[in-house]
């Protein structure tokens, strides 16, 4: 009978210490990794996301934040061709194995979607501006990216007797800027060779160029020609500025020590960002809403097209030696910061 309780009692512990097996469980499934080495790059007006696979997976979502779009993919690519342009991404990407989803991978590197242009505005990256009153050539030179949106002009030379502009320009030229940045730099040495060649402030009929243009241009002014864009040099320049279309204008002039710029708000930021970086005497107001001199190249530039404009007054030639330096990379930079599309560079700026 002590048996038959013993039995019992240790056929009791045995069942109560195992586990019960149902006969219809099935394993968790294995866990899907999340894709790795994930990264983005531009291709035209399109972003190419890729990463590196993940065991067992059939495709692939990836997500664009901010936008929040998705792209779906069997391979280890895809590609996303409406994401609005000028502005920064990043990417996360699950797999599934058509059961299982993964987690989302570590987002990948920031990228900004440049805003590129259907074609260059010139086809070649030396452009005949056209001829002065005694036939010299006037020449602008690109650099940069051709379909890039943002476009910076320099010029270096309006006046034949204010000489520093032109070894800006040449320094601007030297610079290394590459073939894929997010701008294009225009710059033109001289608009004024026959004053150039005379060291003569004006051209070689005898009217002062910066009071030539139409829209301000007055009789009544000093040397302003026999009427409102009467000079070649004038006529060729307002073709190319109205071809080109500049996001801005730089105009390189002496002896003031300081930068002049119309009165606008898209001139107002970089009036005194390039005072500035080149080093010179903040104006008492970034943007002049005060007397104007009449038929001024600003005065047109900013009426007929969307640029803003900066005349930038370097010191007299014999202070000016340290200021060429500067001035050569204050034109790069702010083609740079231009083309960050922040507020100032869309002319956000404020007085």
């Amino acid at each position: 009978m002590k048996s038959v309780v013993l039995t019992g009692v240790l056929l009791s512990m045995v069942v109560a210490g195992a586990a019960p097996v149902a006969a219809d469980e099935v394993p968790a499934p294995a866990v899907l990794p999340a894709p790795t080495n994930v990264t983005g790059m531009q291709s035209g007006t399109s972003l190419i996301v890729s990463w590196e696979p993940s065991a067992g997976a059939t495709s692939y979502t990836v997500s664009a934040d901010p936008s929040g779009q998705t792209c779906t993919s069997a391979t280890t690519t895809c590609v996303f061709d409406a994401l609005p342009a000028r502005a920064r991404y990043s990417f996360t990407v699950t797999a599934t194995d058509g059961v299982t989803v993964s987690d989302p991978s570590s987002p990948s590197p920031t990228i900004r979607l440049r805003a590129l242009l259907a074609e260059p505005i010139f086809p070649t990256a030396k452009v005949l501006v056209g001829r002065s009153a005694q036939g010299r050539k006037i020449w602008a030179l690109r650099q940069g990216n051709p379909l890039a949106v943002t476009v910076l002009l320099s010029v270096g030379q309006m006046h034949g007797s204010e000489p520093a502009g032109l070894r800006v320009t040449d320094r601007v030229r030297n610079a290394p800027i590459p073939d894929d940045a997010d701008y294009q730099l225009w710059t033109i040495r001289t608009m004024n060779p026959d004053g150039a060649a005379r060291g003569d402030r004006y051209n070689a009929r005898g009217v002062d160029l910066n009071r030539n243009f139409p829209g301000t241009w007055s009789a009544r002014q000093y040397r302003s020609g026999r009427a409102a864009g009467s000079e070649p040099e004038t006529r060729v320049m307002m073709r190319f500025i109205q071809r080109l279309q500049p996001t801005g204008t730089l105009s390189f002039h002496q002896p003031w020590n300081t930068v002049l710029s119309v009165c606008d708000q898209r001139s107002a930021f970089w009036v005194r960002r390039a005072a500035v970086l080149i080093g010179l005497k903040q104006p008492g107001r970034p943007s002049n809403c005060g007397s104007w001199y009449p038929g001024t190249m600003s005065r047109w530039t900013a009426r007929n097209t969307g640029s803003w404009f900066v005349t930038v007054e370097l010191a007299p030639n014999g202070r000016v030696g340290p200021q060429i330096p500067r001035a050569a990379r204050a034109v790069v930079k702010v083609a740079e910061e231009m083309a960050e599309d922040s507020g100032p560079a869309m002319g956000l700026g404020t007085n």
